[in-house]
């Protein structure tokens, strides 16, 4: 039988059979004298049992070993002989296949579940969906389109590099941004420290740091110490290299100073909380006993 009746028969393609022969799924069989390949029932059959595997999920590469499981010699209960039986043993690869395929639902169930809620809340589709709620608090922002060029770059590796703290973190502090209706306040800073020169005095660097230090106090006490105070990871320097690039000398200044002084209050507020007491800033917040 010719390569060509074996695939009619068994419903595949001749390509599909020269697969099946690279993989090791189904033995060369040998050739006829006019150099045709010379297939039997046996191989018919072995071809069938390889798509009915295939189509109930066992993936090629598994195959094999399935049919030789299920071809292995099995003792006989009653005489102790060992017969070739033809379906698999308990806990077997059927087994685990269903297991595999109940896991697979689960995914797909839990994709469908998320591409329901992008269609709902038309979210972004390439960000993860909590930080895509995330941008959408974000003043003036509803969706990746609205942010600029290098703000787009940094949010889409920001949602997709941040972990659950970091995110809880960052929803705080939008929240309290809201809240405190500091917005125009960071906004004005923000367009500040952009029209810094490269050359700008120390007057203006340093009063522009007190400033925004001043405005950020809300912000900062929703800061977790622990995310300020442990060093640096490979993933959150990178995503600094993206959120302080373009700038110059002395807006990187300014932005590496307001940053050293933020250590420096979350180190005080753990010493603080150490000792029981409260930081200075805390008792000039706090109304004084008369």
């Amino acid at each position: 039988m010719r390569s060509n009746e074996v695939a009619k028969l068994a419903g595949v393609s001749v390509r599909t059979l020269r697969h099946y022969h690279s993989l090791g799924l189904l033995p060369e069989p040998p050739r006829s004298d006019n150099g045709y390949r010379d297939y039997t029932a046996a191989d018919v059959a072995r071809v069938l049992r390889i798509k009915r595997l295939a189509s109930l999920g066992f993936p090629l590469a598994r195959i094999g070993a399935v049919l030789e499981e299920m071809d292995a010699p099995k003792a006989d209960p009653n005489t102790g002989s060992t017969t070739t039986g033809t379906a698999p043993s308990p806990m077997s690869a059927l087994e685990e296949l269903d297991c595999e395929l109940a896991l697979e639902i689960e995914r797909l169930q839990e994709q469908r579940r998320t591409i329901a809620a992008l269609r709902a809340e038309n979210l972004d589709p390439d960000l993860p969906v909590r930080f895509s709620r995330v941008l959408r608090m974000l003043p003036g922002v509803d969706t990746l389109a609205d942010a600029s060029p290098a703000d787009r770059t940094a949010l889409i590796v920001a949602g997709h590099l941040y972990d659950d703290d970091e995110l809880g973190e960052l929803e705080r502090v939008i929240e309290c941004i809201a809240s405190e209706n500091l917005v125009q306040a960071l906004e004005q800073l923000d367009e500040r420290l952009g029209a810094l020169a490269p050359d700008a005095p120390e007057t203006e660097r340093a009063a522009l740091v007190e400033e925004s230090l001043e405005a950020l106090a809300p912000v900062i006490a929703c800061f977790d110490t622990a995310n300020w105070l442990r060093p640096s990871t490979d993933r959150e320097r990178f995503l600094d290299e993206i959120a302080f690039e373009g700038n110059n000398p002395a807006q990187q200044d300014v932005c590496d100073r307001i940053e050293r002084r933020i250590e420096t209050i979350m180190a005080e507020r753990v010493r603080a909380e150490r000792a029981g007491g409260t930081t200075e800033a805390d008792s000039a917040a706090s109304p004084r006993s008369t």
